[in-house]
């Protein structure tokens, strides 16, 4: 039941770091304390406070750079403007 929780509380995060916070993306993401017991996350000055342990904290925010380095790996794709991607009026979503 811990581990479920704390696999969702990293999903909540990435989830959160990457709807609120656009430049997440490049971002490397630490734990941090506050609240005196508490620990969260953060990069730059975009914190999210998680309610978690400084174990929790860590994992979830190395959790996030992994996934957030694999995402980055992978987007071979790039956007030249040409074709049907770079015409607003052809309705091709790339």
């Amino acid at each position: 039941m811990n581990r479920m929780k704390f696999g969702s509380m990293a999903a909540l995060a990435l989830i959160a770091a990457l709807v609120l916070l656009p430049e997440a993306a490049s971002a490397t993401w630490s734990s941090y304390l506050y609240g005196g017991t508490k620990y969260g996350i953060r990069e730059g000055d975009n914190f999210i406070p998680l309610d978690a342990t400084q174990k929790e904290a860590d994992r979830t925010a190395k959790k996030i750079n992994k996934a957030l380095a694999k995402d980055k790996e992978e987007s071979g794709f790039v956007d030249t403007g040409e074709g049907p991607c770079g015409d607003p009026q052809s309705g091709v979503l790339c």
